[in-house]
């Protein structure tokens, strides 16, 4: 039977998974080491596992994994730059897996799903100002992390720049207001038609129960003059915002999106968001925002090419089908994984594990059982 899988020859290839006959072996994709393509991506995405349980059919597993990180995916896998693919290990053996097609695919799979509502852990209510990609995805990771969430917009329709600056060919409006209309069903409110300044200041936001602000309302925004009204500062004076916290220079304010960054691509204003956010909780939670911040991620080293299939990469045109995708998927070198013995009672003996394994990492002992007493007792056993 299998006795063990040595851990530091094991390069994660998955050949010894896919060989076992009776399904013993598994390949653990949720090790701690960062994966390339993971380091590279500014919202710390996990993609070996996403596409590992895709691989597995596990689609419903799959796009919850994605949503811990991204709240739109079906809008970040149409728009994202995707700096993955240029750290994809698989780009030593032929091209690199292309990852946000499959990210796409998943989230259109489950595009019209009703979202369930989120429940309330904390008593603080959070004001949004903006209802852009930096209110929304700040909206949705507070609203994950328990809190009651209203998003003020000044316009009649949200989505800020998402819907006025990114072409309807390139992001169908469907696509964004499905994208909007889950969130809203986590139980985020929304005000639109309010002017955060003119209508409503800041002191009147606090008069209404708003323990903590995020401002995302863009450099460029009209609304920005009218914001000042509720600030201590000269209409001349800049906005103080702390580069790793985002805090103002007033403490329950927060400020994020293009307003701090400039313009961006979506997937840094994603992860500028859940920065803020994660400040956000720490302040209502009367914790120091600066601790273990901004730490760096841990990189794994590429996969050597020896012992790994070279496949050709099929084109993934932009919607692929289930069996593109799929066949894409199974392309991911699942960097950093390692196999584990899974049901080592149900091993066959078969040596086909062994045998396959390129680097030489798992041990097959001719015995299913314990070796009888006469063996043990040649072999000086005590």
């Amino acid at each position: 039977m299998i006795t063990s899988i040595d851990d530091v020859k094991c390069t994660g290839c998955g050949i010894c998974v896919e060989r076992c006959p009776l399904d013993t072996l598994r390949l653990d994709v949720f090790v701690k080491e960062i994966p390339p393509c993971q380091g590279a991506c500014p919202a710390n995405v996990n993609i070996r596992g996403y596409i590992y349980l895709l691989k597995q059919g596990e689609l419903g597993k799959a796009i919850e994994l994605i949503r811990q990180s991204l709240p739109f995916p079906a809008i970040t896998g149409r728009v994202c730059f995707h700096p993955c693919e240029l750290r994809c290990a698989r780009k030593e053996v032929d091209e690199s897996v292309n990852i946000h097609s499959l990210e796409r695919f998943v989230a259109d799979y489950w595009l019209h799903e009703k979202a369930r509502p989120w429940p309330r852990l904390h008593t603080s209510r959070i004001a949004i100002v903006g209802s852009g990609a930096a209110g929304l995805a700040a909206a949705y990771f507070l609203t994950r992390m328990g809190y009651w969430v209203t998003v003020f917009e000044s316009g009649q329709e949200m989505g800020g720049m998402l819907r006025t600056s990114i072409p309807e060919k390139q992001l169908p409006r469907d696509i964004l207001d499905a994208q909007i209309n889950y969130i809203k069903e986590m139980g985020v409110e929304f005000e639109i038609d309010t002017t955060i300044g003119s209508e409503l200041t800041l002191n009147e936001l606090r008069d209404r129960g708003y323990k903590a602000i995020f401002i995302a309302i863009g450099a460029q925004s009209n609304d920005l003059s009218l914001l000042r009204k509720g600030m201590p500062m000269a209409e001349e004076s800049p906005f103080k915002v702390d580069s790793v916290t985002l805090q103002m220079d007033i403490p329950d304010v927060f400020a994020g999106g293009s307003l701090v960054m400039g313009r961006s691509p979506l997937v840094k204003v994603i992860a500028s968001a859940k920065r803020a956010a994660i400040s956000i909780d720490q302040y209502l939670k009367n914790e120091d925002l600066k601790p273990g911040r901004g730490k760096q991620l841990r990189r794994v080293k590429k996969l050597p090419k020896e012992g790994i299939e070279r496949q050709i990469r099929e084109e993934v045109k932009t919607g692929c089908s289930e069996e593109t995708a799929m066949n894409e998927a199974r392309r991911c070198m699942t960097c950093g994984s390692k196999a584990t013995i899974a049901y080592p009672d149900d091993c066959m003996t078969c040596f086909e594990c062994e045998v396959e394994c390129p680097s030489g990492a798992i041990d097959v002992h001719p015995f299913k059982e314990q070796l009888p007493p006469t063996i043990k007792y040649a072999e000086g056993a005590k």
